[in-house]
């Protein structure tokens, strides 16, 4: 049992730490069984840091199998730090990456490269807490007290009492993440009209990201089928206040989200990247030129989703005599094709198969049981089924009260390796999936 301690408080903390554990997967002679939660917690700082390092951490533990020795491993884990981006820094400088070598079974050996158990760790709660986390017997051969009794003493894991303000925080890094929604929108099928103020709209913004969110989609346009089209004018009128104040705000939070912009019209999405959106979120599958030009000119990410047309229409969906996934796959590896052959590099592109665009709900349902098949595309996958009309085939309860149907099929989607998932109720998504990775 050998367990990796990961760090990072520079830059996309969160990205850092993925790229880590997929490159670590990539070691040889070795496997990850478990990853724990995520902690932020206060920089540890020398006398006299500069003011630019007090930056806050993340750290997260790796229960991990291995038949190499510990200077292998060390060898490996150095290159993938340079990889990612480290550079020689000063001691307890800020790090792009940090990975240590926490504890490897009842191993004790203190050399001029390796500490194992790692120094310090049970004055280190950033440390020892994601170590309890996938390793709670782990009895450190130092004190012969387990990782579970060493941690007791620091009481709740969230309310940053302990040392560094440590505490968890609900994103993780092993399982898809989580895009909020925010409708500044009077129409929408689920929460329309109480997002449309622009500070109601930040505030909930930094809640959802408090509760685990990592992207923000915002919307000022609804799309079901009892909305009515507006004009790109209408919408940036209605958007603009709001991407704004939630931009702002997004600079006080512990992470930076991504700001997604839920829009078919080129105008607005190109306004929205002037003031720093990240992604466009485009209904319409990147259909309209234009749209294209301005995505192509810019670094944006790229939702490209399917659909028959928008706002959906019921009485249109895809053909009852044919195979709803062959049917969208052939429409995505198409529109991909054109997309990257007007020079869109495909690592931006990610693909959303449309749930409930086009789509009776039998299809709809067919599509999220095999969705693994739209792997083939190359991108990176989306969905939003969250509370949608296709959950009519397993209840009749109101729209807004559809999250436990839609968190269970989530669970699913997880385990199919989606990368993202758009859904309302974030909160109950995150400890969803805290539990399904305990």
């Amino acid at each position: 049992m050998v367990i990796l301690g990961l760090g990072s408080n520079v830059g996309d903390k969160l990205a850092n730490l993925r790229f880590a554990l997929h490159l670590i997967k990539k070691i040889p002679a070795f496997s990850v069984a478990h990853v724990s939660p995520v902690y932020l917690s206060d920089a540890l700082l020398p006398d006299n840091a500069p003011v630019t390092w007090d930056t806050p951490y993340l750290n997260l533990a790796l229960l991990c199998e291995t038949t190499l020795t510990p200077y292998a491993l060390l060898h490996h884990v150095k290159e993938i730090e340079k990889k990612i981006g480290r550079t020689p820094e000063k001691v307890w400088g800020p790090r792009i990456i940090d990975i240590d070598i926490l504890a490897w079974d009842a191993l004790i050996q203190h050399d001029e490269k390796l500490h194992i158990p790692h120094e310090h760790l049970d004055e280190r709660p950033f440390a020892l807490w994601p170590l309890a986390d996938v390793a709670p017997f782990w009895m450190d051969p130092l004190n012969n007290k387990t990782a579970a009794e060493m941690v007791a003493k620091w009481g709740s894991r969230f309310n940053g009492k302990a040392p560094f303000h440590t505490q968890q925080i609900a994103q993780r890094i092993d399982t898809p993440q989580l895009m909020g929604i925010i409708n500044a929108t009077p129409d929408s099928f689920s929460d329309g009209g109480k997002y449309t103020n622009d500070r109601l709209a930040a505030d909930y913004a930094h809640q959802l990201v408090l509760a685990g969110a990592e992207i923000i989609d915002i919307g000022a346009e609804a799309t079901n089928p009892k909305a009515t089209a507006i004009s790109p004018e209408e919408e940036w009128r209605r958007l603009e206040p709001v991407l704004t104040a939630i931009m702002t705000q997004s600079t006080k939070m512990f992470i930076k989200p991504k700001i997604s912009i839920d829009t078919r019209h080129p105008d607005v999405a190109k306004k929205a990247l002037v003031l720093g959106a990240d992604w466009i979120n485009d209904v319409s599958g990147l259909e309209n030129a234009a749209m294209r030009d301005v995505v192509a000119n810019n670094a944006c990410d790229i939702v490209v989703m399917h659909h028959l047309g928008i706002p959906v229409n019921k009485a249109l969906t895809l053909p009852l005599n044919q195979n709803p996934i062959d049917l969208v796959l052939r429409w995505g590896e198409a529109r991909l094709a054109e997309i990257t052959q007007q020079g869109i590099a495909q690592e931006r592109l990610i693909f959303d198969v449309g749930i409930g665009f086009g789509k009776t709900a039998e299809q709809s349902l067919a599509l999220l049981r095999h969705i693994d098949q739209f792997h083939q595309l190359g991108v990176r996958l989306l969905v939003g089924h969250s509370r949608k009309r296709f959950l009519n085939l397993f209840t009749d309860k109101p729209f807004a009260e559809r999250d436990i149907e839609t968190t269970v099929l989530s669970l699913q989607l997880a385990q199919q390796q989606i990368h993202y998932l758009r859904v309302h109720n974030i909160e109950m998504h995150a400890r969803a999936f805290k539990i399904a990775g305990s």
